[in-house]
C-alpha cells in the first residue's frame, strides 16, 4: 500500500528506548491477550519502559510464562538504570468475551497494582474463508472479540480514567481497517469498527469535556495497525474447510506474505509506550500505522487540522 510516511519495520529513534527510557514509570497498564504474541511484545515494552503490566489473556500456561519473563526483564531493569523499585507484574488469567471476567479482571488490576492508566485492548482472532463458505457462528465470533469485547472494557474502565482526566486506550485495528482485503469479512468488518470507535470516543470526550467546564480533556484513545508480524494467530487463520475447498485463499496469502517487508514485533510495542508516554497527542483518535513513522504522521494530522480550522473560518 502507497503511504506518504516513511516505512519502518523495527524500532527507530523516535521510539527507541533510549528517548522513552522511564517514560512510563508508576503507571499501571492492563494489555488483553499479552499472553503470547504482539501482546506480550508490548508488555516487555512497558515494562522496559517503566510500566507496572497486568498480563491477561485466556491461556494460564501463556499468562504465566509472559508473567516470569517480565519478572525477570523488571528486575534487569532495576539494577542496571539503578532503580529504587522494579515494576510490578500481575497475570490473570481471564477470558475477555465473558463479562464477569472481565470485571474482575479489571477489579484485580485495581486490588494489585492500583488505578489503571493504560489499557491495551489486543486480544483478537481471524480467520481466512471467502465469505460464502464461513458459517454465522464462527463469522460473529470474530466480531464479538475484536469488537464487543474491547469496547466492554472501554466501558469498564472510562468511568475512572474520566474522574482523573487521564488515562490512554489503545486498540490493536489492523491495515483491514482501511483496505477491502480479501477472504477476511468478519475481521475487516472488526477492525473498522473497532477504528471508528476509537475516534468518535475520542470526539465524544472532547466534547463531554468542554460542555462540562472541565478545561482540557486528559483522555487519549488510539487505534492501531501494528504491521503484519508473525504470531500463532497467523498460524490458526486458516480453518480446515479453507484449505479444503478454497486452497486458493492460502496460496494467495502465502503470495502476499512473500511480498511484504519483515516486521519486528518490537516495532508495535514501542509505538505503544510512545503513546503512552504523551508524545503521541497530535495523533489521538487516530488511525495510527505503526509501519510507518509516528513523527512523520502527526505532522501530518497537524496540518490536516488547522487546514480544517481555516476552512471552518
Amino acid at each position: 500500500m502507497n503511504s506518504p510516511f516513511t516505512l519502518r519495520t523495527d524500532v527507530y529513534d523516535t521510539i527507541s528506548h533510549t528517548n522513552l527510557k522511564q517514560s512510563l514509570t508508576g503507571k499501571n497498564a492492563l494489555i488483553t491477550g499479552s499472553g503470547r504474541g504482539i501482546g506480550r511484545y508490548m508488555a516487555l515494552a512497558l515494562v522496559e519502559a517503566g510500566a507496572n503490566v497486568a498480563v491477561t489473556g485466556r491461556t494460564a500456561s501463556q499468562v504465566n510464562s509472559t508473567v516470569q519473563t517480565l519478572e525477570g526483564l523488571a528486575a534487569t531493569v532495576k539494577e542496571l538504570q539503578g532503580l529504587e523499585n522494579a515494576s510490578k507484574i500481575i497475570g490473570i488469567t481471564a477470558d475477555v468475551l465473558v463479562l464477569a471476567d472481565q470485571e474482575r479482571l479489571v477489579d484485580q488490576v485495581h486490588k494489585q497494582l492500583g488505578a489503571i492508566d493504560i489499557l491495551i485492548c489486543n486480544a483478537g482472532s481471524n480467520i481466512f474463508q471467502p465469505f460464502h463458505l464461513t458459517d454465522a457462528t464462527s463469522w460473529w465470533d470474530v466480531m464479538e472479540l475484536n469488537v464487543r469485547a474491547p469496547v466492554e472494557l472501554t466501558r469498564l474502565v472510562l468511568p475512572d480514567f474520566r474522574e482523573r482526566n487521564s488515562g490512554t486506550i489503545i486498540f490493536t485495528s489492523s491495515r483491514a481497517a482501511t483496505a477491502d482485503l480479501p477472504w477476511t469479512t468478519s475481521y475487516n468488518c472488526a477492525k473498522t469498527a473497532i477504528t471508528r470507535f476509537a475516534g468518535t470516543l475520542q470526539a465524544e470526550l472532547e466534547q463531554v469535556q468542554k460542555i462540562e467546564g472541565k478545561g482540557a480533556n486528559g483522555v487519549q484513545v488510539f487505534s492501531i495497525h501494528p504491521g503484519e508480524i508473525e504470531t500463532e494467530l497467523h498460524q490458526t487463520a486458516f480453518p480446515e474447510k479453507t484449505k479444503k475447498e478454497a486452497p486458493y485463499v492460502v496460496e494467495f496469502m502465502d503470495m502476499i506474505g512473500k511480498k511484504r517487508p519483515h516486521f519486528e514485533g518490537r516495532l508495535p510495542a514501542w509505538t505503544c509506550v510512545w503513546l503512552c508516554s504523551g508524545r503521541g497527542e497530535r495523533l489521538k483518535g487516530r488511525y495510527v500505522d505503526c509501519t510507518r513513522d509516528v513523527v512523520e504522521q502527526a505532522e501530518a494530522a497537524e496540518k490536516e487540522r488547522a487546514g480544517a480550522v481555516t476552512m471552518g473560518k
